[in-house]
């Protein structure tokens, strides 16, 4: 009789579950066709979020009462599933007694145990682990990407193998001794892309090799090779009609997924290594403004543009709120935010009633420049891991740049300050902290400790990063220069001697032409050079014109004078120097000076007193060296050899952005100095 289509049927295994055991030898339960979760289940709501693999072994069998041959059958997937994220393809191990565990070994042989690898366990690692600790002979490291393979006791009955993956490595040569004397091998630290997955026991360090015996008692390492050992089948969608005769056929594609992913590219284009943050700064005067409309919880408050944090006050009908690092704050208490980059305040509590006004608003005007971020890590270990970090940050972050990053159980948070000094994540268990303007300090408390072997890290924008181009001074005009002194040195420190004012000259040879650069008695270079000469010192920068070739002499011709040193004393802000005819350009004193300042409007405070230099310039003023400024305060008789020093000074405000808010120079002769000129 012959063998009908229905005579061919499939077949349940043993175990129709995703277990180890499952599969197994064929029975008689006969599997209909056409009926719903016959072979699979249902699709859960955790297998669409995390992923599934399903396998089921089946087995066709033909249920014939004659004895006709079985000349062969096929197996197809010929629909493919409508859903897009389930794939389904087929395979065959060849074992008819097989089970899933079989099964997944050979889905998992793609890459297969290679030659043992040159290096060592190197103690025991425990499940869990995410690095690995050899040692070797060579330096020679694993690539990254590279795939191990890690044995434990080979051809025991508790056998265990598995696959790691290297994401980083590392060699250092390290000295160890036996009895023999010392010898030197490298010990390797793997970092992999996972974790073990049970306990390895690995080996003592020695200088011969490890034996047979005793890596088949521990854990072998050895490389893979690609063995692509499975063949799979499945169906895809044509793009194209075929036709008979056709060798080749367009389709939509020829891959299917085996098993979940979550691993996704990324590309992340036009990003610097060192990311630049936006923060915004003051930019000009105060404004006061009035708007007439809503400003509810449901209206936001558009107020003209950019605010520097801090600076902002809304107020009418008698309630006033204020900004603070992000909020808007009434009575110590949030009712709304803020956004400084766009001049937009949001309530969450109607405040000012839910009625048109007329609302007063006052901030500084803001501008949020692009500027290359400051970064610091510090490594966390078993002996510093802690929750409470400080440090000191010199000089103090741009208000609303700062970020404190840590990684707790693999996933990074982030502690960000909004331009208070208080340091907060987008939710409190991530933790707090406060940073004190003043003196750079940075205190954190972490939501939760610190994975060891990760960074904290801090991020922040130095304050002359944000400044405008008006507040900065470049040494020398920004132009590079080589420092000469008299000498002989390639040095900005004082010569042995001062230089005579236009007794100076410099020249070199360029291609046969004879360069020459003098100076102009007032302190600068002139002709095929530029640069400064300060004569007091016997110090001078030289800038060619034209960079002359490696290895090219500079030859100095220097009129000199020996340096007078002597201690003179102050009255009242005079100083005698006790000589007459003082050369113009020559004098440099060092003296006690106090800086006074004010923070937002609390009184004038003595911030410091120290030593500072003051030169003349040549054409009679005194100068004090302020940062990288020069600031007049006083006069000098080069006839009588009298100087008079101005009792205070205000510093202009660009030496004042530099000293951090300092605002007063005044000579201080041990008296008690009167403050004057104090600026807000």
């Amino acid at each position: 009789m012959t063998i009908q289509q229905g005579d061919i049927k499939l077949k349940a295994t043993q175990v129709m579950q995703d277990v180890p055991e499952g599969g197994g030898a064929p029975t008689s339960v006969v599997i209909p066709d056409g009926t719903s979760n016959a072979v699979y289940p249902d699709v859960s709501e955790t297998d669409r979020a995390l992923g599934r693999v399903n396998l089921r072994k089946v087995v066709v069998h033909v249920d014939s009462p004659g004895t006709e041959d079985y000349l062969g059958a096929n197996a197809v997937v010929s629909r493919q599933p409508s859903d897009p994220n389930i794939s389904i393809t087929a395979f065959s191990t060849g074992d008819l007694f097989d089970t899933r565990k079989s099964a997944v070994a050979r889905m998992e042989a793609y890459l297969f145990t290679g030659p043992q690898y040159q290096g060592y366990l190197f103690g025991n690692h425990i499940a869990g682990q995410s690095t690995l600790l050899l040692f070797q002979k060579t330096d020679a490291l694993p690539g990254i990407g590279d795939t191990l393979v890690l044995t434990k006791r080979e051809g025991y009955p508790d056998e265990h193998t598995q696959y790691v993956r290297v994401t980083e490595a590392s060699a250092v040569l390290t000295t160890f001794e036996d009895d023999r004397g010392t010898y030197t091998r490298y010990v390797v630290t793997l970092k992999l892309q996972g974790t073990l997955d049970a306990d390895y026991p690995g080996h003592d360090v020695s200088r011969f090799e490890i034996t047979k015996a005793a890596l088949a008692a521990a854990t072998k390492i050895s490389s893979t090779v690609v063995a692509d050992a499975a063949r799979y089948y499945g169906s895809t969608v044509s793009q194209e009609a075929g036709a008979v005769g056709q060798y080749s056929l367009k389709c939509e594609s020829i891959f299917a997924q085996l098993v979940p992913s979550s691993q996704i590219e990324s590309p992340i284009a036009d990003a610097r290594t060192n990311q630049t943050s936006a923060a915004a700064a003051p930019s000009g005067q105060t404004i006061t403004q009035t708007v007439n409309g809503l400003f509810t919880t449901t209206q936001n408050l558009f107020f003209g543009g950019t605010s520097a944090p801090g600076t902002v006050s809304i107020s009418a009908g008698g309630v006033t709120v204020t900004d603070s690092g992000g909020r808007l704050m009434s009575a110590g208490t949030q009712v709304g935010t803020i956004d400084y980059d766009n001049g937009v305040g949001a309530l969450t509590t109607n405040v000012f009633g839910t009625v048109a006004q007329v609302f007063t608003i006052v901030y500084d005007p803001g501008a949020t420049p692009a500027a290359v971020n400051q970064s610091q890590g510090f490594v966390v270990t078993a002996a510093n891991r802690a929750l409470n970090y400080v440090r000191t940050i010199q000089p103090a972050p741009q208000r609303g740049t700062l970020a404190v990053s840590y990684m707790s159980q693999g996933r990074w948070y982030v502690l960000r300050e909004q331009g208070d000094g208080a340091l907060r994540g987008q939710e409190s268990g991530y933790g707090a902290g406060n940073l004190n303007f003043t003196t750079g300090t940075v205190s954190v408390t972490l939501g939760a400790l610190p994975d060891v072997g990760s960074a904290i890290i801090y991020t922040w924008v130095d304050p002359t990063a944000s400044r405008g181009t008006d507040a900065l001074q470049l040494d020398n005009d920004g132009k590079l220069y080589w420092p000469f002194n008299t000498a002989g040195a390639s040095s900005l420190e004082p010569g042995p001697k001062a230089i005579e004012p236009h007794g100076l000259s410099i020249t070199w040879d360029d291609n046969g032409a004879t360069r020459v650069a003098t100076d102009d008695g007032a302190g600068r270079l002139i002709g095929d050079a530029t640069g400064s000469v300060n004569y007091a010192r016997g110090v001078y920068r030289l800038t060619p014109n034209e960079l002359p070739a490696p290895g090219t002499p500079i030859q100095s011709t220097l009129a000199t004078r020996a340096v007078t040193q002597a201690d003179v004393s102050a009255t009242g802000g005079i100083i005698e120097l006790g000589v007459s005819d003082v050369e113009p350009g020559s004098v440099a004193l060092t003296i006690p000076c106090a800086l006074t300042g004010t923070y937002l409007v609390t009184p004038a405070v003595l911030w410091e007193t120290t030593e500072r230099l003051v030169t003349d310039d040549g054409a009679g003023a005194m100068q004090l060296h302020v940062g990288d400024y020069l600031v007049t305060v006083g006069s000098i008789n080069y006839a009588t050899g009298r100087i008079t020093l101005a009792s205070s000074t205000d510093l202009p405000a660009p030496a004042v952005q530099q000293v951090a808010g300092f605002h007063t120079f005044q000579y201080w002769d041990g008296a008690p100095p009167l403050w004057q000129n104090v600026g807000g």
